[in-house]
């Protein structure tokens, strides 16, 4: 698709819940590059409560002389990723463009996403080259590489908040809090193709970001919360069976080697803590498993309501009314 001239309808969504300040200013930068190639172009902003106090009459003020801009004020906090999902549903566009209200990428490499939309689904950015502290990139770089091994998914800027994709995505999605930065893996285990695309990193976004340790446990928590949805929230006892099995296998060994100390070398048992210790082991791995084939009861119960696969393309079933795509 050239970035000359984009003859499809974008919507793009500004969700202005963390780094607010700089939005109006940030919508107008957009508005003014995106229209130079975009001929149906419609603006969906996100507010929070905390940030509607902010920004929020300003915001108010231009849409009302703006038909092309929507302002959607949240009633509470519920999430950067809620926010997105809450624009998705306002929006009119054949494309959706998620851009952070701050200036995160070089705004004129934008268009770049765009050559890649008729092979993939979802765009990301990539910022590259960094120009921010080496804090900031080590800080990046664990979380990727803690992303790839817990997910086996290979992304190298997930925390890049600049996405393209197609409308039908967001629809199909189920994304609720703060795991807007895990949407391409969400996609990913539905069938949408994702690519990544380098963009020049903004001077604006070099300042150096440490958060306090809640940030981070909340972060890793996240990723952990993610990874088991897309890789076991279908299988739950493969999850709680595996840890379950250990637990009980470990627990079943240590009473076996105490039962064989008091039976064979006589040694007494009434002072051992190893022996609460391993009973321990076994029960919790018994209450694990149970756990777990509660889960796949729960799975199976509902698995009609849901879909878990996405058909790409239909070719000559009569019944199908010919070949389509989604």
């Amino acid at each position: 698709m050239s970035t000359k001239q984009l003859q499809a309808s974008l919507s793009v969504i500004i969700p202005a819940c963390v780094r607010a300040g700089s939005t109006v200013a940030m919508y107008k930068e957009y508005k003014d590059f995106l229209s130079t190639f975009v001929s149906n172009l419609q603006f969906i902003i996100v507010v929070s409560i905390r940030t509607q106090k902010l920004i929020g009459a300003e915001l108010e003020q231009m849409s009302e002389n703006d038909p092309n801009l929507s302002l959607l004020v949240m009633s509470r906090d519920f999430g950067e990723a809620t926010a997105i999902k809450a624009g998705s549903s306002q929006a009119t566009g054949e494309f959706i463009l998620i851009l952070p209200p701050y200036k995160q990428v070089d705004t004129t490499a934008i268009p770049k996403l765009f050559d890649f939309v008729d092979d993939y689904d979802i765009v990301l950015a990539k910022r590259w080259p960094r120009v921010d502290s080496q804090s900031n990139q080590v800080q990046s770089k664990l979380f990727n590489y803690l992303l790839r091994k817990f997910s086996k998914q290979s992304y190298s800027d997930i925390g890049c908040s600049v996405r393209l994709m197609r409308a039908t995505v967001m629809q199909e999605l189920n994304i609720y809090g703060d795991q807007n930065r895990f949407m391409p893996l969400f996609a990913h285990e539905i069938g949408f193709r994702c690519k990544e695309v380098e963009i020049p990193q903004a001077i604006m976004d070099s300042k150096t970001r440490i958060h306090n340790p809640g940030t981070y446990t909340r972060r890793l928590l996240d990723l952990l919360t993610v990874v088991f949805l897309t890789k076991f929230n279908k299988k739950p006892l493969r999850f709680f069976g595996l840890i379950g099995s250990a637990s009980i296998l470990t627990g079943m060994l240590g009473l076996f080697y105490l039962a064989f100390e008091r039976l064979v070398l006589s040694v007494p048992l009434a002072d051992r803590p190893l022996l609460v210790l391993f009973s321990l082991f076994f029960v919790l791995g018994l209450q694990l498993l149970a756990i777990g084939l509660v889960g796949e009861i729960v799975v199976f119960t509902h698995a009609g309501k849901n879909k878990e696969y996405r058909i790409r393309e239909v070719i000559n079933f009569p019944d199908a009314g010919g070949a389509s795509k989604e």
